[in-house]
């Protein structure tokens, strides 16, 4: 059978050659026999027409076969075309490519990955859950990514109106003013006593003690129509250090917190009608069953300082909120802690109204 292109044509010229050979014998044939010659002539093309469409349906068989394979032979080797990896060009070699342009693929790589609460930095795929933290460790974590205070950078500089009085052992006369009759005389207290405020998220000594005693000290010898005004930008220093839920700083915050309501009446009134409650209470409400020991006051001369128990100092300080707010202030501060009573203050040995313990 014939293949490959040229096979059309040589069974073309093997129909023909066939033809020839056939007609030939016919021939030698019908002159050897007298008398039959017609027959002899007849039955040789009837043969010769036979051969001929015999070999012309084998011919037409070989060339669809032979397109067939052919066929067959391109799309095999499309196929094998196709499958074979594709080899990839550098974005240099690319026309036109500008390596100093900004790539967004580049961007999208380096971004850096969201911070998992559960794994405590980038989500770890199929990684063991990690032990719940303290109320410490959640703190120090916290303190660990804020920002240092104002108030941290300026003790760092020796820039602050006041330092610690080395030579008292506590007392009134724990810290010491740089110039003679501060705070009381010739104090700028719009631009200090924010800056005192936001000390309290310090809780290393004795910059705890400078900021907590620097505010009551302010507090005390400012009249109201000079306090008042500064009570909105006090706010957010105060929420500041309650966000770090560090038992050091939330106790620093409440006090700083009675010392403005006690030594000015109408300073509630300020603190509700600019939104405070609503940025101070969501912290005391989460810990309000702590019950780690802190350093609350530096008045007594105490070797260590006084201690108390976070949950009695959250509770002080919101029955005094409650009694200098009057029925808006105590309506404020249950919605924030349903439970609080302050007909039933707290104690030392029990008598708990808040949520779970907070650990």
């Amino acid at each position: 059978e014939a293949t490959g292109s040229g096979g059309g044509t040589r069974a073309r010229e093997a129909t023909r050659a066939s033809g020839a050979a056939s007609a030939s014998a016919s021939r030698r044939s019908s002159g050897n026999a007298p008398g039959g010659t017609g027959r002899s002539a007849d039955v040789a093309t009837a043969k010769g027409a036979t051969a001929r469409s015999a070999t012309g349906a084998a011919s037409t068989r070989a060339s669809a076969r032979t397109r067939a394979s052919s066929d067959g032979t391109a799309r095999v080797s499309g196929a094998s075309t196709a499958k074979s990896p594709a080899v990839r060009q550098p974005l240099s070699a690319v026309p036109g490519f500008d390596s100093s342009a900004p790539s967004k693929l580049g961007a999208a790589v380096q971004m850096p990955e969201k911070f998992c609460a559960c794994c405590r930095g980038p989500h770890r795929r199929g990684s063991a859950p990690l032990a719940p933290l303290s109320v410490t460790q959640r703190a120090r974590a916290k303190r660990e990514t804020c920002p240092p205070s104002e108030f941290a950078r300026l003790y760092a500089k020796s820039a602050l109106p006041a330092e610690k009085n080395s030579g008292a052992f506590g007392g009134a006369e724990s810290i010491r003013w740089r110039e003679q009759g501060w705070p009381e005389v010739a104090f700028d207290v719009g631009k200090w006593l924010p800056v005192f405020v936001e000390g309290a998220r310090v809780t290393t000594e004795p910059q705890r003690m400078i900021a907590v005693e620097g505010t009551k000290q302010i507090l005390r010898a400012t009249p109201s129509d000079v306090v008042l005004p500064l009570v909105p930008l006090l706010v957010p220093p105060l929420r500041a250090a309650l966000n770090t839920c560090d038992p050091s700083a939330v106790a620093a915050a409440l006090e700083m917190v009675k010392a403005l309501i006690t030594a000015h009446e109408d300073a509630v009134d300020v603190l509700i009608d600019c939104d405070g409650f609503r940025r101070l209470l969501p912290v005391p409400n989460t810990m309000a069953n702590c019950d780690a020991l802190v350093r609350i006051g530096y008045e007594k001369k105490i070797v260590g300082g006084e201690r108390r128990r976070l949950d009695l100092i959250i509770d002080e300080t919101l029955r005094l909120m409650a009694d200098a707010g009057g029925a808006r202030g105590l309506r404020l501060i249950k919605s924030y802690i349903p439970t609080f009573d302050p007909e039933k203050p707290r104690t030392e040995g029990g008598g708990r109204w808040g949520r779970r313990k907070v650990r």
